[in-house]
C-alpha cells in the first residue's frame, strides 16, 4: 500500500481518433484542483416476498465518471481543451508560431478525449471523456483559470510515465476587454476597465443509455450556450442604458502574454462573440466604498455574422 496526497495526481489528455477508443496521452496539464468520482448507480428490487424489509436484491445499472477539472490557462496545453469545447479547428503555421481558429462545429458529437489518471496506486484510462461545461475566468491578482466539467466512460487500466513541459501561462495583467457595434469594430475598440470577468460554455450533454449495456453508449453535447459576467467600477450611465435598452453587441475577451515572444506574436487566446446583450445588471449601495456594478450578458448567434462565438489561440504547438 502507498498513502499520497492529492498533489501527487496527473492528469494527462489525448484526442481521440476513433470515438470512444482509448489514446495514449498526449499532454499532461497542470491541475490548480480535481474533484473527480467514479459512479456506480444501482437499482434495488423492492418488490413484495411476504416479509416486512424493504428490498432483497440489488444490481449495477450504470457506471461512468464525471469531472471537475481547474487548471490555470497555458497557451499550449488550452487548446486540447477547447478543441473539446468547440469541435473544430483550423491551424496555420506560419515561422515556427501556429494559429488555431476555433469555431463551433454544427454536430452533437464534437471531437471525443481520452483522460488519464496516474498516481501512486494505480494508472487509469477514460475514454470518450466530453465537455459538460467550460469556465474562463480572469480577476485580479491572479492566474486566468479554466474550470472544465467532464463526463467520460469508466476506468480501464493503463500503464503511464507522465512528464510535463514549459508552456506560457496566461495572468490577470494579460486580459482585455472589448466592446464594438460588430465583430468589424472589436481590432480597434478600446479595452474597458474591468476588475473580473467570467466566460461560460454550456454543452449540455445528454447521456446514450442503451440496453445491453451498464456503460452510456455516448455522451452527445445538445444545445450550445454562452454568457458572460463583468465586474467594473460604476462611474457613468454607460452599462446601465445598454441593459434598460438591450443594446446589442460583438465582445472580446483578449490574453496577450506580452512577456513572451515566438516569431513575430506573442502567445495569445482570444475569444470573439458576435452578438451580446445584458441580461441582468447589479451595483453595489455601499455608503463608504466606491460603487461598482455586474453584468451578465448572453451570447446570441448573429445570422449577419453566421456564428455566436469563435477562439483564436496563437502558440508554439501545432497540436496534440
Amino acid at each position: 500500500m502507498s498513502r499520497y496526497i492529492w498533489r501527487k495526481v496527473n492528469v494527462g489528455f489525448g484526442k481521440e481518433a476513433t470515438r470512444w477508443t482509448p489514446v495514449a496521452p498526449t499532454i499532461y496539464i497542470p491541475k490548480a484542483s480535481l474533484d473527480f468520482e467514479e459512479k456506480s448507480e444501482k437499482v434495488i428490487d423492492e418488490s413484495s416476498i411476504g416479509v416486512i424489509e424493504d428490498s432483497f436484491d440489488g444490481h449495477v445499472s450504470k457506471q461512468y465518471a464525471e469531472w471537475s477539472f481547474e487548471c490555470n490557462v497555458y497557451a499550449n496545453a488550452i487548446w486540447m481543451i477547447l478543441l473539446n469545447v468547440f469541435g473544430s479547428v483550423t491551424t496555420s503555421w506560419s515561422s515556427g508560431e501556429y494559429t488555431h481558429a476555433f469555431s463551433v462545429a454544427e454536430t452533437n458529437q464534437h471531437q471525443s478525449l481520452t483522460i488519464w489518471l496516474a498516481d501512486d496506486t494505480q494508472d487509469k484510462q477514460f475514454p470518450l471523456a466530453m465537455v459538460n461545461s467550460f469556465e474562463l475566468n480572469a480577476s485580479v491578482g491572479d492566474f486566468v483559470k479554466a474550470n472544465v466539467d467532464f463526463r467520460s466512460k469508466k476506468w480501464v487500466n493503463a500503464s503511464l510515465t507522465p512528464s510535463y513541459s514549459n508552456d506560457f501561462a496566461l495572468l490577470w495583467k494579460n486580459v482585455q476587454v472589448k466592446f464594438a457595434s460588430n465583430l468589424a469594430w472589436l481590432d480597434s475598440a478600446q479595452s474597458i476597465k474591468a476588475t473580473t470577468c467570467t466566460l461560460t460554455i454550456n454543452k449540455n450533454l445528454e447521456d446514450v443509455d442503451v440496453l445491453w449495456s451498464v456503460e452510456p453508449d455516448d455522451f452527445c453535447n445538445a444545445q450550445f450556450g454562452v454568457e458572460w459576467s463583468v465586474e467594473l467600477l460604476r462611474d457613468d450611465e454607460t452599462y446601465h442604458s445598454i441593459f434598460m435598452n438591450w443594446t446589442k453587441q460583438a465582445m472580446r475577451i483578449e490574453i496577450i502574454d506580452s512577456n513572451s515572444t515566438l516569431s513575430t506574436w506573442n502567445p495569445t487566446l482570444t475569444f470573439d462573440l458576435a452578438s451580446v446583450i445584458v441580461t441582468e445588471f447589479a451595483k453595489t449601495q455601499d455608503n463608504d466604498a466606491l460603487i461598482r456594478q455586474w453584468l451578465t450578458f448572453k451570447a446570441l448567434y448573429s445570422m449577419t455574422d453566421s456564428k455566436m462565438i469563435t477562439a483564436k489561440l496563437i502558440n508554439s504547438q501545432s497540436a496534440y
